[in-house]
C-alpha cells in the first residue's frame, strides 16, 4: 500500500485499534450513540490534520483528550443538556492528567520489562522490531537498510512481536502470582516488633 502517507499509517496503527474505546467513552460523555459517532469522527478529523503528530508520545491518550474536549465544546454550545451528561463531563473541568506516583512506578517497571524482553530477542528480530515499532521505518526501508527482502522483514517482525508478547505475558503472570505483603506486617517487620 504505497499510496498511504506516514500519517495514515500512524493513524491506522496508533489510533484506529482504540476505536471501540473511543466510541464507548464518547457515548458516556454524550449520552447517546449517534452523538458519540459524531464526536469520534470530529476527533479523528482533528487528529489526521495534525502537523506534529509524530511528536505525540501517547496517541491514544491524546485522542481521548480530544474526544473529551469536543464533548465539552458541544456541551457548552447545547441549548438543552441532561444532568447525567454534565456529571460525565466532570463539570467541564478535567481532572489532573498526570499519573499518580504509584502509576508512574508501575509504568516505569513495565517499560523496564519491555526493554529487557526486547534485548532478549534474537538479534535480527530485535533490529527489525526496533526499526519498525520504535523508529517508525517502513518494511521497505528496513529491507533496504538490512539488505533483506520485505517478506523476511515481515517474518522477523511477526516473530519478534510474538516473542515479545509471550515474554511480557509471562512476566505479567509472575507479577500477579507474587504475594502482596500487608502494610501492617511490613511496618512491624521494620520496627522489629
Amino acid at each position: 500500500m504505497t499510496w498511504l502517507r506516514e500519517i495514515d499509517r500512524w493513524f491506522i496503527d496508533s489510533i484506529l485499534p482504540y476505536r471501540p474505546r473511543h466510541l464507548e467513552y464518547a457515548a458516556r460523555l454524550a449520552g447517546n450513540r449517534a452523538e458519540a459517532d459524531d464526536i469520534v469522527q470530529d476527533a479523528y478529523t482533528r487528529l489526521i490534520a495534525l502537523s506534529d503528530w509524530q511528536r505525540l508520545e501517547n496517541p491514544h491518550a491524546f485522542a481521548m483528550r480530544t474526544i473529551h474536549n469536543i464533548a465539552v465544546e458541544r456541551f457548552r454550545k447545547a441549548d438543552v443538556v441532561r444532568i447525567r451528561q454534565a456529571a460525565h463531563l466532570d463539570w467541564l473541568d478535567p481532572a489532573d492528567d498526570s499519573p499518580s506516583p504509584e502509576r508512574a512506578l508501575v509504568a516505569r517497571r513495565e517499560l523496564e520489562q519491555v526493554a529487557v524482553a526486547l534485548d532478549d530477542l534474537p538479534e535480527r528480530c530485535r533490529e527489525v522490531v526496533k526499526l519498525r515499532r520504535i523508529e517508525g521505518h517502513s518494511p521497505g526501508e528496513i529491507a533496504e537498510k538490512l539488505g533483506i527482502s520485505v517478506s523476511t522483514v515481515e517474518k522477523h517482525l511477526a516473530k519478534g512481536l510474538r516473542l515479545l508478547t509471550e515474554r511480557l505475558a509471562a512476566a505479567q503472570l509472575i507479577r500477579e502470582s507474587e504475594p502482596l505483603i500487608p502494610w501492617t506486617r511490613l511496618k512491624k517487620d521494620r520496627t522489629g516488633s
